[in-house]
Parts: C-alpha cells; sequence; structure tokens
C-alpha cells in the first residue's frame, strides 16, 4: 500500500460512473417504495375508549351536581322555616319584654303598684318627688275584684 495523504480522495470516489451503472455492476435494481399502513383499528379504540370515558365522567358529574342541587334546596327550606321560627321568637321575646306584660306579670305574682314614685337623677345623685311605700292593699288586681 502506497501513503496516502489523509484529505486525498479515495480511488474508488475518483472513478467517474453513473450512479445507475454502477448498481447495474453490482446487480442492484431499483425498488418501488414500499408503502406501509398503519392500521387504523388501534386508533379507533383509543378515540372510542377516550369518547367513552368522557361521556361516563360526564354522566356522574351530572348525576352528582343535581344531587347536590336536591341537598341545597332542601336546606334552603330548612334556613325559611329557621328564620320564620327566630322571627316568631324575637315576636315573643319583644311582647314578654314590654312594660305592660312586666306589670301584669308582676300582678300576678303579687307585686303592688307604687302610687308615688321617685325618681334618683344620676348627673347629682338628688332623689325628686317624695318616696312613699306603696300600700299592701293597692293592688289593681284585688281592687278590680
Amino acid at each position: 500500500m502506497s501513503a496516502q495523504p489523509a484529505f486525498a480522495p479515495s480511488r474508488r470516489e475518483t472513478t467517474t460512473t453513473t450512479p445507475r451503472s454502477d448498481a447495474v455492476e453490482r446487480g442492484l435494481r431499483l425498488v418501488r417504495p414500499v408503502r406501509s399502513r398503519a392500521s387504523k383499528a388501534p386508533f379507533v379504540v383509543v378515540v372510542m375508549v377516550m369518547l367513552s370515558i368522557g361521556l361516563v365522567g360526564l354522566i356522574i358529574m351530572s348525576t352528582v351536581l343535581q344531587a347536590q342541587s336536591f341537598e341545597a334546596a332542601k336546606l334552603d327550606r330548612e334556613a325559611a322555616a329557621l328564620e320564620i321560627q327566630q322571627q316568631s321568637l324575637t315576636r315573643e321575646v319583644e311582647t314578654l319584654l314590654s312594660p305592660a306584660s312586666v306589670a301584669q306579670r308582676a300582678l300576678i305574682f303579687g307585686m303592688v303598684p307604687n302610687t308615688n314614685p321617685a325618681f334618683l337623677r344620676l348627673s347629682d345623685g338628688k332623689v325628686l318627688g317624695k318616696p312613699e311605700p306603696a300600700a299592701s292593699g293597692s293592688n289593681i288586681r284585688s281592687v278590680a275584684r
């Protein structure tokens, strides 16, 4: 073998043969490209599975939302009933705290009204009026009978 420089072309590259004639010399021939088509079945199966999963998910979500809607309606009705009950109890408390109701209950317990009340002025501590104890026979209930 002779020493050739590393950048020199090889002998094979220097020959001037056409690619076709070179292929004929070797016994090669031109072959048409193979058209391989992938099977459509796996793609169709994947798409159908995805659609099925999506539809099942939508049905489950719809069912859950409907159940929550019924629960919310039930809680709304319960809240309305409790609000009505609260208003009724508030009215009852206001009625029981009214001066007329307090006076009536005091008479039932045997208390007597004072006909000469005295008042205390808080700014200077002065008593206004002449305080006198109520007479035991001055109960309105006993007078009304």
